[in-house]
């Protein structure tokens, strides 16, 4: 469902890395476009350079990417960065291993999931769930998302939901091109957060292409009065209280789930 592939960069990154260390920054962003612990996308020697550049700048927290196969390597780079608070944020999607498997391709099982969360334990953790894999009705995307929610709340500390946003070259794509799948509702993010909000762990959400045809939307009335309430529900967790015409629509189509 990503496209990362087709924007990996070339050339001399640490160079360019380096000299954009050079200004002031409140947030550092190094988007590895994969897991920053797999050595075969990041080197040890490039990963421990970029940590001594973040360490030389003070930066007091770091949040990597990676799978659940390299966990004890988030160790090593406690270890390195010392007293920064490091967290990890894993890519889960589903604790559904049917959906793990046929709807997103994953490679790994839920219990792998468990499995690097029990080796992370000193650390911070967050998961991403996905809305609306392709192969689910929207019915099934929303209570599979609440579903997996429920089940890893007492073990990360954050949960980010993630709506699908179709990317070039993947299999939602060709589905969507198609008419077989279709990006999820505004009013479907809106179920999953208000059945999840009350969740010990921090939940967030922050949807791409909002309002565009390759992204989550609703109607032209609500999409960006829903959009934003999204954005700040991610900041105080309160109820998204919200009501539009098509509202009806989108409810019509959890009746029927032979719709996506």
């Amino acid at each position: 469902m990503c496209s990362y592939t087709l924007d990996a960069p070339e050339g001399p990154f640490m160079q360019d890395l380096a000299q954009l260390m050079e200004r002031d920054f409140e947030k550092i962003k190094i988007f590895t476009s994969g897991s920053f612990l797999d050595t075969c996308e990041l080197p040890v020697q490039t990963r421990n350079e970029i940590l001594d550049l973040i360490r030389e700048r003070g930066v007091k927290e770091i949040t990597i990417e990676t799978r659940p196969e390299y966990a004890r390597e988030a160790l090593s780079v406690q270890r390195y960065v010392g007293d920064i608070i490091l967290e990890v944020a894993i890519g889960l999607e589903s604790s559904n291993d049917r959906v793990l498997t046929f709807c997103i391709n994953k490679g790994f099982l839920f219990k792998d999931f468990l499995k690097a969360v029990n080796i992370l334990e000193s650390q911070k953790v967050k998961a991403y769930l996905l809305i609306k894999p392709p192969f689910l009705t929207e019915y099934e995307a929303i209570e599979d998302a609440v579903n997996s929610a429920h089940m890893i709340a007492e073990m990360v500390d954050v949960i980010s939901f993630n709506p699908v946003a179709i990317h070039k070259k993947t299999v939602s794509e060709y589905l969507w091109r198609t008419g077989s799948y279709s990006p999820p509702w505004l009013w479907s993010v809106v179920e999953v957060l208000n059945r999840t909000h009350h969740l010990s762990p921090h939940i967030i959400c922050h949807p791409v292409a909002v309002g565009t045809r390759r992204g989550v939307k609703n109607c032209r009335v609500c999409t960006s009065c829903i959009a934003q309430k999204i954005r700040e529900f991610s900041l105080q967790n309160k109820r998204i209280d919200f009501e539009c015409l098509c509202r009806e629509r989108w409810e019509r189509e959890l009746n029927h789930l032979g719709i996506t």
